[in-house]
């Protein structure tokens, strides 16, 4: 819906004109349920806080402490408020949930695509899990800290791919681009998948090369490079996206091989430009068993 809004902007522009549309009524039902759904999760977390007198005592014991308990502490110091959970809660599974299932799909693609970097990033992992199976040795939050390569081969998925091609913030103040000067209060869209792309800024930047995030080689992009915004205004769920990316590779790759018919160029991979990045036509892989010895 939100698509759709945003290429008829010059017909659904104003909120007043769009709410009264079948479309507006549509969305509106959806977010209603969302917005249920998150505020029924803040008030059980909350009213399991308010029957446990030991909850402070019991979450300091806690070897991790999650996102949402971080939240709940502040909100109980009054460092912010519950709307502001809310919305919080709201952002990390709607954009976190997107962006992995995105570059899931890509990234698959990528290591089936260049079998050569598949089988760097299998090494990388038998280093860590030996040949136990991911039942016997399971992925602990520490192992990720070692999957070095994986993590590069993730960012440079995410440099060709992000999953969010276009962002769009409104200027705080003038801002001056050359000779010209974007005025207070425009709205502008920033092309992420065109930087991050532009041989300006990376060398050979069509080439997958996840060496080319090692911090020797990072240092002179990194302004160049944020699939996931950057700022005051960057995703609340970037981290979190992260890990799950690699907890998801990392069992995969253990598990299976993924292999192509035919090795393609990335230039030959078209892609639909939307709010989410996607391909014009399925992206194909065949799933192998891994045997081990």
């Amino acid at each position: 819906i939100i698509s759709y809004r945003v290429k008829n902007i010059h017909i659904y522009y104003f909120d007043i004109i769009f709410n009264l549309t079948s479309l507006g009524r549509e969305q509106k039902k959806h977010l209603n349920l969302l917005h249920s759904v998150v505020d029924e999760m803040i008030q059980q977390r909350i009213d399991e806080s308010n029957n446990n007198v030991n909850t402070t005592e019991n979450e300091k014991n806690r070897p991790y402490r999650t996102f949402f308990d971080i939240q709940m502490d502040a909100c109980r110091k009054q460092n912010i408020m519950q709307q502001e959970i809310h919305d919080n809660v709201m952002t990390m599974l709607l954009t976190a949930s997107d962006s992995i299932s995105v570059t899931m799909n890509f990234a698959i693609f990528m290591l089936a695509n260049f079998p050569n970097i598949q089988e760097k990033v299998y090494q990388e992992l038998l280093e860590i899990y030996g040949t136990e199976t991911t039942k016997s040795a399971p992925i602990k939050y520490d192992d990720l800290q070692h999957m070095h390569y994986l993590d590069r081969v993730i960012k440079e998925t995410m440099r060709l791919f992000p999953p969010a091609p276009l962002i769009i913030r409104r200027v705080t103040k003038d801002l001056e681009i050359g000779e010209a000067v974007v005025p207070k209060g425009a709205d502008i869209i920033i092309g992420i998948i065109k930087m991050q792309r532009d041989e300006k800024y990376w060398s050979n930047p069509l080439m997958f090369d996840p060496d080319r995030f090692l911090p020797e080689r990072i240092k002179d992009c990194q302004l160049s490079y944020f699939p996931f915004s950057d700022g005051l205004r960057n995703c609340i769920g970037m981290k979190y996206a992260i890990i799950c990316l690699k907890v998801l590779l990392a069992t995969l790759v253990r598990t299976f091989i993924f292999n192509v018919d035919k090795s393609i160029e990335i230039h030959q991979i078209k892609l639909e430009i939307d709010l989410l990045l996607s391909t014009k036509k399925p992206l194909k892989v065949k799933i192998e068993k891994r045997c081990f010895q």
